[in-house]
């Protein structure tokens, strides 16, 4: 009986202990994310405002953009829970950055976010788990040269429908280059997609792709998608290049004119319903038109 008692009180003790340490480490952690966060300044151009997500409500509010695009016009599959709530949304969300273009003279509705993008810093990453592009494509090679504090994932780019003008697509760009300047980020990467999962409807994309904008040895990363597709061919000569780019997807295009570069092989999401392929911009390499309009 008294053995009895002895044990449960050392187990007790050892709870108690764990329960402690548990959340000391909790504390602590958030004491080096606080250290690490620094005040984002929001941008206010005409009627627009653009700002980091700083409440529930307004991560709601791109979470429901974000579903409208991407699973009510681009047909990704929806779990059963997120088309209850009408939401996308996951895990990365939580400790993320999320971009959010507010319109402020959008009258009658409640939801006055048009525009969205997440970023996710490489030293949030370290202490919680793993980019959302590593579920798709294996980023050794980058982060193996380069620091955590030096990347910054970007991802959830969307614009609502009624305000693809690219006017919405500029405001972000100009704030991500805001961010980028105060955590002083080096490289940029993410999934950039095309609609669908027929890759043989991409074929002169793809290939023109590989041929032009694959990333350099030294910091290529590989698809984790298993399958063998025929996606590839041989340039025709005769093939307009300016024509095959013209047809890209406008974020593709969108990062290849700043100076970025894309993975030798592609991964395909059924469940998003998109193509996606893994897109690199090293913030050294950025053309200099946009350095000057973005960056100085």
């Amino acid at each position: 009986m008294i053995i009895t008692k002895i044990k449960d009180n050392i187990v007790k003790k050892n709870l108690k202990v764990r329960k402690f340490n548990s959340i000391f480490k909790r504390k602590t952690y958030s004491l080096e994310l606080e250290k690490v966060k620094k005040n984002f300044s929001k941008i206010e151009i005409d009627n627009f405002i653009i700002k980091i997500a700083e409440k529930k409500s307004e991560l709601k509010k791109a979470q429901a953009l974000r579903y409208s695009v991407f699973y009510k016009e681009k047909k990704a599959i929806p779990t059963i829970s997120k088309k209850i709530l009408r939401l996308d949304y996951d895990k990365i969300d939580k400790f993320a950055d999320h971009l959010i273009v507010i319109d402020k003279n959008r009258k009658g509705i409640k939801n006055k976010i048009v525009g969205t993008y997440r970023l996710l810093r490489g030293d949030i990453v370290a202490h919680r788990g793993e980019f959302y592009t590593s579920s798709e494509f294996d980023l050794s090679r980058i982060l193996n040269f380069y620091k955590n504090n030096q990347i910054l994932e970007l991802g959830r780019s969307c614009v609502h429908q009624n305000y693809r003008n690219g006017a919405i697509m500029n405001l972000l760009w100009k704030a991500i280059a805001e961010y980028v300047k105060l955590y002083d980020i080096k490289i940029l990467l993410g999934c950039a997609s095309f609609h669908g999962t027929d890759v043989m409807k991409y074929t002169n994309e793809l290939s023109y792709l590989r041929k032009n904008f694959s990333l350099p040895s030294e910091l290529s990363v590989k698809s984790l998608d298993t399958k063998t597709y025929p996606a590839y061919t041989e340039i025709n000569s005769n093939t307009n290049d300016l024509r095959t780019f013209a047809k890209l997807p406008p974020l593709i295009k969108g990062y290849l004119r700043i100076g970025g570069k894309v993975s030798h092989d592609f991964f395909v999401d059924y469940k998003f319903n998109t193509i996606d392929l893994c897109v690199i911009v090293t913030i050294d390499n950025i053309d200099e038109k946009y350095k000057k309009k973005y960056l100085y």
